[in-house]
């Protein structure tokens, strides 16, 4: 049974007992440089080997940023965790103000992720994971904005995405475009799922090119969020009847021309020419049939053939979905959307409210994660 919640009540019970001894050792006072109650910034930047995304919040080090994890977690032998400091900048949304370190409690792991020293978990419902560490020593909402960056290959330039933790507002570049905390495309409640950590979202079915996808399972559908998986994952049940509608309708007059059957690339099933498939590529990605995530409340969330359609050769671009691996049968999530589909959208993930909110795809409207404007300001 898909049900890790034994193990982070464990977690959570270890950190319980090292918050005690870091306030006693502190004299009953935080650890902290406060920030005056302002969210704080940090640039995402994505591995190419790995798939992950990291932030440099230790010493300028990576940390794995991961959206169903506890707590922090650095390489280190304690079996009852760790005190470090942890940093990254005030903010007021628009730029980085002056740079901002504070004291947190981490767990200890054998070793850390490939590229990175460690995991910031940013798990809602967790007195350990990131978001609630920076929320209690910088006095700021219990809130991330986040914003994955596409581009794995440098860590600079387009590469670079954002988040923000503590609340928004968030601008782009230019900043008159307005604060984009509040232009979401949609909205949906945040729910719990079996014990585990994590965001979950409740969905009423899945849409291929409008036309919703004939699914056998009863009731509504949990969807958790993931960064890092790579692609989304769909249980079995779900993912054999997405596939034979993404098939029918990429058969379709409005696509035939452009989509190409090709041999599959693992660990994709489906995957199509490239080569035809640019003829039609636009700022909303590949010309391949839009899927629609309908999720409770009556919004969706789309995914375009930007994040529908990954390249992995020269000639071959594949349809992003996977297969889920996992056990328990329908004990698993329906779908985990993995980073690739969540990436170049604004998320806000806000616990006090329990509500998940999405902007657009930035790149219909010419922006992507990277025109955050990371020069310090004056």
């Amino acid at each position: 049974m898909w049900n890790p919640k034994p193990f982070f009540i464990v977690i959570s019970i270890c950190f319980f007992a090292l918050s005690k001894c870091t306030s006693a050792a502190s004299g009953g006072k935080p650890l902290v440089t406060a920030s005056g109650g302002k969210p704080l910034v940090t640039a995402i930047t994505k591995d190419a080997n790995t798939l992950l995304y990291t932030a440099p919040l230790k010493d300028g080090r990576p940390l794995v940023v991961d959206l169903s994890g506890p707590a922090i977690t650095l390489a280190c032998s304690s079996k009852t965790g760790t005190v470090t400091r942890l940093s990254a900048s005030a903010t007021d949304g628009a730029n980085p103000l002056f740079p901002v370190s504070f004291s947190a409690a981490a767990s200890c792991a054998s070793k850390a992720p490939a590229g990175a020293v460690g995991v910031a978990g940013l798990a809602p419902s967790s007195q350990s994971s990131f978001p609630a560490q920076v929320a209690r020593t910088q006095k700021v909402a219990k809130k991330v904005a986040l914003c994955l960056p596409s581009d794995g290959k440098t860590t600079s330039g387009n590469s670079v995405g954002v988040a923000i933790f503590g609340g928004g507002p968030l601008f782009f570049i230019p900043s008159d475009r307005g604060d984009f905390t509040t232009m979401l495309a949609g909205t949906a409640p945040l729910h719990g799922f079996n014990g585990s950590p994590g965001y979950f979202l409740s969905a009423t079915g899945i849409t291929v090119d409008r036309k919703k996808v004939p699914l056998s399972v009863s009731g509504p559908l949990v969807v958790g969020l993931s960064s890092t998986i790579p692609y989304t994952a769909l249980r079995a049940d779900v993912y054999a009847p997405f596939v034979k509608a993404f098939d029918q309708a990429a058969a379709s007059p409005n696509f035939s021309p452009f989509v190409s059957r090709v041999a599959a690339v693992a660990p994709f099933e489906r995957c199509y020419n490239s080569t035809k498939l640019s003829v039609g590529l636009s700022r909303l990605g590949y010309p391949v049939p839009q899927i629609e995530l309908l999720l409770e409340g009556g919004q969706s969330f789309s995914v375009l053939g930007a994040n529908s359609m990954v390249q992995v050769n020269a000639n071959t671009a594949c349809l992003g979905f996977a297969r889920m691996k996992a056990a328990g049968g329908h004990q698993a999530p329906a779908a985990v959307i993995g980073g690739f589909q969540l990436e170049n959208h604004l998320l806000v993930l806000d616990e006090e409210k329990k509500q998940f909110g999405f902007t657009t795809y930035l790149g219909a409207i010419g922006l992507s994660c990277s025109s955050f404007n990371f020069t310090r300001a004056a």
